[in-house]
């Protein structure tokens, strides 16, 4: 069976491990640990984990690490460090991108990430770009001299389920930030030295709140004017909490439609022209993308024309996209 495209391994697609490697490995006897999830866009990036699960993991649309049964723990900072060694045993010094997870070490301290960090940089010195998933209440109680110094430290860009920018969407879904987090932390992010990259969760206010869904989220992005904006399709997993919403009726799943609709009306708010914006998973309906400055009215004639097609040939094609975590 296929592997999902959230599964990940510490092993490098292209690199196998030759007998003087395998050897090596073996004398070390220190396994590395996986993580449990990763962006899209670190497909091909070294998997450092220097946290276990996510230390909020309250979210009702998420539940990802309940599916794989990871609860929250912290990890000793020896072991982080004994984990980059043997993963250089293993692979060498091939990798030009870094991940560390799992889904929050922006709530580690500020001295264990940077410790962490620097030995990652020095053991690889190829690294050009080093990641990491952030939760905005995290980097919000980061002072911007402590994100300053986790970038000097190799930290190049954190990721950020911004998901919504309605207060009534986020307290709703549990997310446990707020619009002014959002923008706060955004903020002292992008004067940090480090590329940030906000999602969008298309769908997550429902039938009901979809317009504040989006209204908020235009005026989150506006203010923070992030480097990426990574769009995502809601995806309802049965064993969800958002599933038990769902039944109660306390939720309506938004159309199909409505969410490309909802991808339109944000891409016509926003004027934050330096973002990237991009639609750049599998289970989006449209995958639009370019430089909001410049490729903004293209994006939206491209949803325009789409919505602008028969109805039969619309419901058609929403029925041939996967719905994919």
């Amino acid at each position: 069976m296929a592997r999902p495209w959230f599964f990940t391994s510490a092993v490098h697609p292209r690199v196998r491990l030759d007998q003087k490697g395998l050897a090596s490995y073996n004398r070390s006897m220190h396994t590395p640990e996986q993580l449990v999830i990763r962006p899209p866009s670190e497909a091909r990036s070294l998997l450092v984990r220097t946290v276990r699960g996510c230390n909020w993991n309250r979210c009702l649309f998420c539940g990802i690490y309940d599916l794989f049964g990871t609860p929250h723990s912290m990890r000793e900072l020896d072991d982080v460090l004994k984990d980059i060694d043997s993963l250089r045993e293993i692979h060498r010094d091939v990798f030009t991108t870094a991940f560390i997870g799992d889904a929050d070490p922006l709530s580690l301290p500020t001295e264990f990430l940077v410790e962490v960090l620097t030995h990652l940089r020095k053991t690889f010195p190829s690294l050009k770009r080093v990641t990491a998933y952030g939760r905005a209440s995290s980097l919000w109680k980061k002072s911007p001299q402590e994100l300053k110094d986790i970038s000097a430290a190799g930290l190049d860009r954190v990721h950020v389920g911004m998901e919504s920018g309605s207060d009534l969407v986020l307290r709703f879904q549990k997310k446990g930030t707020s619009a002014r987090q959002l923008i706060e932390a955004g903020q002292n992010t992008m004067v940090s030295g480090m590329e940030l990259s906000y999602y969008f969760l298309l769908g997550l206010g429902g039938r009901e709140m979809w317009k504040d869904h989006v209204a908020g989220s235009i005026t989150v992005i506006n203010e923070v004017a992030p480097h990426f904006v990574r769009v995502r399709r809601l995806w309802i997993h049965p064993a969800s909490r958002l599933m038990e919403k769902v039944t109660t009726g306390e939720f309506t799943e938004q159309t199909p439609e409505g969410t490309v609709i909802e991808l339109r009306d944000l891409l016509a708010g926003l004027n934050a022209d330096r973002t990237y914006f991009t639609c750049d998973h599998a289970n989006n309906y449209l995958q639009v993308a370019g430089l909001l400055g410049t490729d903004r009215q293209k994006m939206l004639e491209e949803i325009t024309s789409f919505l602008a097609l028969p109805s039969d040939r619309r419901e058609a094609y929403y029925r041939s996209i996967p719905s994919v975590i």
